[in-house]
């Protein structure tokens, strides 16, 4: 861990805490406000990333573009995608900034590229030098360029996992809409048990069970973000603290950052 990543901590603002996927293109402006205020008071060098939310799941799956480029007829629904999404972007950008923040945002499309739909190379961005002025990194979910399927979705837990091989933080937090990994589907089931500690070697069995949530998710939602977890191995193996949080109630970052074992979430483990 250099000087510049000490202390830093990446957070993945999912697109079902910042967002209401059961309603297109819809902010949780409060709930919005409310975290990105906790993030500025409590954590120190951060990087911040967003799901898309309802401002790309539902588009991309209205318009295939999950299928990567078929015709040159997709490329405006292409465009189009993007740009809503970047207004989901501006607005939390926007957000940290009066929050107290100063984020600068990078957009995957044009530093990350992909192979198959996984990222296979990167352009650095200056990112680092960004965050050794002190300035607080904003990525989000995106649609990228493919080497072999012209394009593809970017998400934000993929973001995530290369953010933290290439930065070494003390903390990955993801912040969703509910307290961690659970037994059950937990808005459908009541009775569905909080999962507080998971192996990477449990997680093949925690796919079956988890979220995969009923509104339109074309990153699999939260075995989405289980499939990124199971590469976490030498991010855990360089100390990294990972944990799977929920942030729909306030003050729970601040709990978690004082004393992780008196907040209820899912940590992952080696």
């Amino acid at each position: 861990m250099d000087s510049i990543t000490q202390g830093l901590t990446i957070i993945k603002l999912g697109g079902a805490l910042i967002t209401d996927k059961n309603k297109p293109y819809t902010l949780r402006k409060e709930v919005l406000k409310r975290v990105t205020k906790e993030i500025a008071d409590v954590l120190g060098p951060c990087v911040i990333v967003h799901g898309a939310g309802s401002f790309g799941h539902v588009p991309v799956i209205k318009r295939k573009l999950y299928e990567g480029f078929k015709e040159i007829s997709q490329l405006p629904d292409l465009s189009q995608t993007m740009l809503e999404v970047f207004d989901l972007r501006m607005a939390v950008t926007k957000a940290l900034q009066e929050a107290g923040l100063a984020p600068v945002v990078f957009l995957p499309s044009n530093i990350f590229f992909m192979t198959n739909g996984e990222i296979s190379g990167h352009f650095s961005g200056g990112y680092r030098q960004y965050l050794s002025l002190g300035m607080t990194l904003v990525f989000s979910g995106d649609m990228c360029a493919d080497t072999q399927q012209g394009f593809s979705v970017c998400s934000g837990d993929k973001v995530v996992q290369l953010l933290s091989l290439l930065l070494h933080p003390e903390h990955v937090i993801f912040a969703t809409d509910v307290a961690g990994i659970f037994t059950a589907d937990p808005k459908l089931e009541p009775k569905a048990k909080l999962i507080s500690e998971i192996a990477l070697s449990q997680i093949h069995e925690l796919e079956k069970i988890a979220d995969e949530a009923a509104t339109p998710d074309i990153t699999k939602g939260m075995r989405g973000k289980l499939e990124e977890i199971k590469r976490f191995d030498p991010i855990l193996k360089a100390g990294t603290k990972v944990a799977i949080l929920g942030m729909m109630e306030s003050g729970i970052l601040r709990r978690y950052m004082e004393n992780e074992s008196d907040v209820p979430c899912t940590r992952v483990i080696l």
